[in-house]
Order: structure tokens, then C-alpha cells, then sequence
């Protein structure tokens, strides 16, 4: 925390972020974290006993918003959560994660059975939604409820699946587990809860990135491209699309930026990653639809950045927690609308 108190603020890592974004973008996966580590971009939250920085989470979402936003081919919010986790269980770990000496993810999706044999814990179960797990060295897979399990990805028993999903850049893998053996100090329990409120805020940073990123190219395209005479900007429906459009981004940074605060709870949080999914698909679709048939080239990434919010959605598994958060709303009011029709 001494960074923070000479006045280290959030913003100071976007300009680092974007030049690191950018200087990735030839390189394989494990270029990308010795590059990215370097920058301290890796540990930006993790302790400083595994050579993080020992920031607030507030830290990593410049990060992670300017990894989207250049479309980043990494698992970069999967690798910053790990190097936080892990550092009291497997600190050696989570030092090499860090440092970028150790590539790891997250399988978002399903949970495995746990049997304990002696000195070790065998797995068994299917996972999906791993960004990368096809080209990592660990994967780190949700345990019953709320426990997880880090795994060796080339350990016997243990399969990737074919890559799928929208996401051609960040391939997310399935990963089935047969008697799959690891040590029992790999297990951790009661983590599950904590490390998807922290990828939520994560992922609504993340999805604000592509979202920015595909308003900028609909004003550019707006503003250059020209019809009958005039740019598509001079066609005022096109101007009011892209005042909304701006209007909800600045919801989004809002909403994130409420959820960072120390009063905030798991519902702003939620709320935040929620905000980020329905405005982020907008204005993305919006973008596209400026763009026409341009829109879903390879040279012009509109399309890509949808195809990778849609992806941020289904991890963080957006419509379920709409409709977790309605059957808590419906509860909290039944009992006034019950009071209210018995008078």
C-alpha cells in the first residue's frame, strides 16, 4: 500500500497497459507474460511477497480495460486473480505466475467431485470456459460449491477439450476430468464466493475496454465516411445513436467505479458486471451497425470486440445472475404486496 500513499492513482497504468497491449501483439503466449510481468502488470494486486505490487483491485481494471480494448491474446484477468490467490497456499506459485514463469487460467463454468485418497484429492467432472487452457501450464477449476482446485493441465486424467465459443483471439477450452490425482495442499475452500466478485469487476472493466474501444471506431468511421455528399455523422439519427451510445459508456464507468468503493458489496458489484453487459453488447452492436458489412472484417475488429463481450458475458454467466437478483427482488417485496392486499 505504500504506492498508494505517495500517490499512485488507477489511471497511471492505463498509458503502461496500452504501450505493453501493444508491444504483444506478434508474440506467443509465453513472450506475452515475460513482457507483461516485467511491466508488473501480472502482480499488479498480488502481495508484495510474491513480488506484486500489493494494490487495491481498483488497480486492475485500467489494466484489464486496455488489454480488451487492444484485444489482448491472454489470459490477463484469469493470471492477476491467481497471483492474489494463491499467495498464503502456494506462494512459490503464485511467485512464478507473477513473474510469468507459470501460465495459468480460470475454467469459469461447471464444477468437478472431489475424493480424498490418502495424501492426495482425485478429481472428477467436466469444466468449461478456460481461456486458453489448451496452451497453459495450471488451470484452476471450481470444487463443489465454493472450493477450487489447481491442476497441472498435462497430468493424467486430465483432457482439453477442442476450443470454443465466439471468441477466435481468447479461445476458451473445456477441460474433462477422469481420476485426475493432485496434492491435497491444491485444494482451497471457501474461495469461490470471493474470486468471482473480484473477476466480475474485472470483467465489467474489461468489457468498458472493448465498449470504448468500438465507440471510437464508429465516431471515426462516422466522421471519414461519406455518403451522398456528406459523412454519416451529418445523418442526426446516426448522431443521437452515438450520444447514447456515449451515455452509456459513462453509466458503465460509473457503475464500476461504485462497485471499487470500500462500502461496496457483492450486489454493486454484481451490478456493475451487469450494467457492463447490457450497455457493452449495445453499444458494440451499435458500432457494427454504423459500420455495415465493414464492420465484420478482420481489419475492422468491431466484430471481434463482440464476439469477445458476448464471451465476458457467459463467464461471469450474466443471465443467471439477472434472474438470481429477480427472484431476491420479487422476495424482499412479496411479504409488502402480501401486507398490501390483505388491508
Amino acid at each position: 500500500m505504500a504506492l498508494t500513499s505517495k500517490g499512485l492513482r488507477p489511471a497511471d497504468f492505463a498509458a503502461t497497459s496500452e504501450r505493453a497491449v501493444a508491444a504483444c501483439s506478434d508474440l506467443g503466449l509465453q513472450e506475452q507474460a515475460s513482457l507483461l510481468a516485467n511491466d508488473g502488470l501480472l502482480g499488479v494486486i498480488a502481495h508484495e511477497d510474491v513480488g506484486g505490487l500489493d494494490l487495491p483491485l481498483a488497480f486492475a481494471t485500467p489494466v484489464v480495460a486496455a488489454a480488451n480494448a487492444g484485444l489482448l491474446r491472454f489470459p490477463l484477468l484469469e493470471t492477476i486473480l491467481l497471483g492474489d490467490l494463491l499467495r498464503q497456499s502456494l506462494p512459490r506459485m503464485a511467485e512464478a505466475i507473477v513473474r510469468g514463469e507459470v501460465l495459468a487460467t480460470i475454467a469459469w463454468q461447471g464444477s468437478v467431485v472431489a475424493e480424498r485418497e490418502g495424501n492426495s484429492v482425485v478429481l472428477n467432472g467436466c469444466v468449461a470456459r478456460a481461456p486458453c487452457a489448451a496452451e497453459v501450464d495450471y488451470a484452476l477449476v471450481r470444487v463443489g460449491a465454493e472450493a477450487a482446485a489447481l491442476i497441472p493441465t498435462d497430468a493424467k486424467g486430465v483432457v482439453a477439450e477442442e476450443s470454443a465459443g465466439l471468441d477466435l483471439t481468447l479461445p476458451e477450452h473445456g477441460i474433462r476430468l477422469v481420476n485426475a490425482a493432485i496434492p491435497d495442499d491444491s485444494i482451497f475452500d471457501d474461495v469461490w464466493a470471493r474470486l468471482r466478485s473480484d473477476a466480475n469487476v474485472l470483467r465489467a472493466a474489461a468489457i468498458f475496454g472493448s465498449a470504448e474501444a468500438c465507440l471510437s471506431l464508429a465516431q471515426e468511421h462516422a466522421s471519414t465516411r461519406r455518403q451522398f455528399g456528406h459523412a454519416l455523422s451529418y445523418n442526426q439519427a446516426i448522431r443521437h445513436a452515438l450520444a447514447r451510445q456515449k451515455l452509456g459508456l459513462e453509466g458503465m464507468r460509473h457503475a464500476i467505479t461504485r462497485s471499487l468503493d470500500a462500502t461496496a458489496g457483492v450486489l454493486e458489484r454484481d451490478a456493475a458486471f451487469l450494467a457492463a453487459s447490457a450497455y457493452g453488447t449495445s453499444i458494440s452492436e451499435g458500432a457494427l451497425q454504423i459500420h455495415g458489412g465493414m464492420g465484420f472484417t478482420w481489419d475492422v475488429p468491431v466484430h471481434r470486440h463482440l464476439r469477445r463481450i458476448r464471451s465476458l458475458q457467459a463467464q461471469g454467466d450474466a443471465s443467471g445472475l439477472i434472474a438470481a437478483l429477480g427472484r431476491r427482488y420479487v422476495a424482499e417485496i412479496a411479504p409488502a404486496a402480501e401486507a398490501a392486499a390483505a388491508q
